[in-house]
């Protein structure tokens, strides 16, 4: 009986809604379960075309549950296996539908005890559990739709772990502060005590991080393990384009799944109907989220031809960049007033991020210049013994923008060269005194850059400044060298911590400080610059190349 109904379902679906597709089913009995098998040679007769499923369909394996679902569908509809797809796999859509109440859910429950555990152990009762209870589950709640909102749960997002971080310390809080403030407003600190909110806040967001951090792992493993389906994606269009296309993907394959590939010949006008056909066939059979055209951006009119005849499809039609664009790393389709664009370089970092890399600064180099302060003297006094001259050194050098700034540093030679030639401190230098030979070593001569900081110059972390004379030859040199000042200088950078220090007495090692230097501009984070200062300070790499 089972047999007979799937093979009536199968038959159901040659006859459906894919006429010009044909192919032989067999229903067998494998391992006391019935398994598909299909054959690719097909007889199909004249009015029909044989349509080639791409080889990474599996085409001879063990019915489940899903293939029921499919093989119901009438030749009418196919709602049940788009249904199916719909709302039970994992997937872009319902990854942050479950992400949302996981987070709900686990943070209501764990923060809710922190603030009962606490009143437990200290005062042996909780006065009000419901209030207490209504107002864990508004904080919470403010904390996930900030999230939603900024679509912090969807796929890409949640594949970045160290993103997630930055993200959920700035939701928590926000969250907290409503939170805490709507209590005050209420006159529900009598009763609240401030024992508890801090139990809760410190609870609470280390089990926010935690949890995010699982659910990053758990999307990244299940998009390359196939347990979460990426978005399917057809391509369509000339080869060369389609050969860079599906280069650029296979490099981060995660989140995407290639179900077909269409390899048009430009001088076959009937190859191309016969391509629109096998695209909507697909298209009807599995819910394809992306179509991707691959032609010449000059090619108007088969773009055209294309993007109209795939109307008909509930997907996405993308145009990819062809062989004169595909250099450009950061292709946006964008508006400046009314007028639409394409963004070929972007700004580094965001006005909220300025801000926000600003705020650290301000705070991190304040607090430093006071503790640093009785150190600070002490060595401005072994400086004045040692030998003759200023405490500080003061050199010219291009900032953020290439705008000219005044560099402080404690002064480590007998000499102050400021002009247009500057000769590189070298190993065994004569003319760094013993002082400054420990300053050197220690990066301590580099602290009175604080000041910089301080003045808006420099960020505590950033490219490193080099004397203007320097600037002015490595940029007719290394291509991509001015780069370096889309962003602040710092007193410390990535090129650093990684041993790049030193003379610089060859044009390749300059070119692999810009590499360092672009790679932090690509991927600056806070929790990058907390990453650079802390290894700067306990890492042996940092001390490198330092005389």
């Amino acid at each position: 009986m089972a047999l007979s109904t799937i093979s009536s379902a199968i038959t159901a679906i040659q006859n459906g809604p894919l006429p010009k597709l044909t192919a032989r089913w067999s229903v067998k009995r494998m391992n006391s379960r019935p398994t598909i098998q299909a054959s690719k040679a097909v007889a199909c007769p004249d009015d029909c075309e044989v349509v080639d499923f791409p080889g990474s369909l599996d085409w001879s394996r063990r019915l489940s549950a899903r293939d029921f679902w499919r093989a119901a569908a009438t030749s009418d509809s196919k709602a049940p296996y788009l249904a199916w797809d719909r709302f039970f796999a994992l997937n872009a859509r319902t990854i942050p539908i479950i992400a949302a109440i996981v987070d709900f859910i686990v943070l209501t429950a764990i923060t809710f005890e922190a603030g009962a555990i606490y009143h437990y152990f200290v005062f042996d009762a909780l006065p009000s559990p419901a209030f207490y209870f209504s107002a864990t589950i508004g904080m919470v709640a403010l904390f996930v739709v900030q999230c939603g909102l900024a679509r912090d749960y969807s796929t890409k997002s949640l594949r970045n772990a160290k993103e997630q971080l930055r993200l959920v310390f700035g939701r928590w809080n926000i969250a907290f502060s409503v939170f805490v403030v709507a209590l005050f407003m209420i006159q529900a600190t009598d009763f609240y005590s401030r024992g508890a909110i801090v139990s809760q806040y410190a609870v609470g967001i280390a089990a926010a991080v935690v949890l995010r951090l699982l659910l990053s792992r758990f999307v990244e493993s299940g998009l390359q393990r196939g347990i979460i389906r990426g978005r399917k994606v057809i391509m369509i269009g000339r080869k060369e384009i389609l050969n860079d296309v599906q280069a650029s993907l296979n490099r981060d394959s995660a989140g995407t799944e290639v179900v077909d590939i269409i390899a048009l010949d430009p001088n076959d006008a009937h190859g191309k109907r016969v391509a629109l056909q096998r695209v909507k066939a697909i298209a009807r059979h599995m819910p394809v989220e992306d179509i991707v055209i691959a032609l010449p951006w000059q090619d108007h009119a088969h773009i055209r031809e294309f993007v109209e005849g795939l109307s008909t499809i509930p997907a996405t039609v993308h145009l990819a960049p062809d062989q004169s664009w595909v250099w450009i790393r950061d292709l946006v389709l964008n508006r400046v007033g009314r007028v639409h664009t394409l963004r070929l370089a972007r700004a580094p970092l965001t006005l909220k991020d300025r801000c926000l890399k600003r705020a650290f600064d301000i705070a991190m180099a304040g607090t430093l210049l006071v503790l640093a302060a009785p150190i600070l003297l002490l060595i401005g006094v072994c400086i004045k013994l040692d030998s003759d001259g200023p405490v500080l050194f003061r050199q010219r050098r291009n900032g953020f923008n290439q705008r000219e700034f005044r560099v402080f540093k404690f002064r480590t030679m007998t000499t102050m060269d400021d002009g247009d030639v500057i000769r590189q401190a070298e190993r065994n230098d004569s003319r760094v005194t013993s002082v400054g030979r420990f300053l050197r070593r220690t990066n301590l001569d580099e602290v009175p850059q604080l000041l910089n900081v301080l003045a808006g110059d420099m960020s505590l972390v950033g490219p490193r400044p080099h004397a203007v004379a320097h600037d002015n030859e490595y940029e007719e040199r290394i291509r991509l060298y001015a780069s370096r000042h889309k962003v602040k200088p710092g007193i410390t950078g990535w090129a650093q911590v990684n041993g790049l220090r030193g003379e610089t007495d060859t044009v390749d090692k300059m070119i692999r400080r810009v590499e360092y230097d672009l790679f932090y501009i690509d991927h600056w984070s806070v929790m990058f610059d907390i990453k650079i200062m802390l290894t700067t300070i306990l890492s042996p790499r940092s001390y490198r190349n330092a005389y």
